[in-house]
């Protein structure tokens, strides 16, 4: 992976400048602004589709919906947990300076390496379950689950293909932070800031 033009001047600013490099400080308040956008996402998730799938068990109180909405929420609460718990401390540097700067960015880079491996285990929580009710939902006389699981419904033709397409981008992104977090850590340490990188 090539490395980013930006982090390579923000080198050459440290060298010659105690100020937090005007691209730095750019970069990491557009990262403060996605946050903000993927929090009102997660809001926006909780209310829409924990909302709905609440209301569609309780107007129809039958077990199968009961579960749904039993297990949609369980996954988001999964989700809130996590979002919560690796985002804490992460929505502004410690002070401003380069170093803090920089800290901020390798602890979200670190958090956003964290997400990859939640996201994925998150994703194949949900696949199966919604799998598996679905299958139980059909009506009699079911496929064997084999074979209906080789793009045998409507709903097996959507799921391998995201599935495929969402773990290529897994693969890439991951690639891509640990590239960024290789360098953040290399002019971490350029700029004095020692090992206090690592401590998270």
């Amino acid at each position: 992976m090539n490395v980013d033009a930006e982090l390579d001047a923000w080198r050459r600013e440290w060298q010659t400048d105690n100020a937090v490099p005007a691209d730095l400080r750019r970069k990491v308040e557009r990262q403060s602004r996605w946050m903000k956008i993927a929090l009102a996402a997660d809001i926006l998730v909780t209310v829409s589709i924990g909302g709905g799938a609440l209301w569609f068990a309780l107007r129809s109180p039958r077990p199968p919906y009961i579960l749904l909405a039993a297990a949609t929420w369980l996954f988001i609460g999964a989700a809130w947990t996590f979002s919560l718990s690796v985002n804490r401390g992460n929505w502004a540097p410690a002070s401003i300076d380069t170093a803090a700067f920089v800290e901020l960015s390798i602890r979200r880079c670190r958090a956003r390496l964290a997400a990859v491996w939640f996201g994925a285990a998150l994703f194949l929580s949900e696949t199966a379950f919604c799998l598996g009710w679905i299958y139980r939902q059909m009506p009699e006389p079911r496929k064997p689950l084999w074979q209906w699981l080789r793009f045998g419904s409507t709903a097996i033709d959507v799921v391998w293909p995201a599935a495929v397409l969402f773990g290529v981008f897994l693969f890439l992104y991951r690639r891509h932070k640990l590239a960024e977090l290789a360098y953040l850590r290399n002019l971490h340490g350029e700029i004095g800031g020692g090992p206090a990188a690592d401590a998270n």
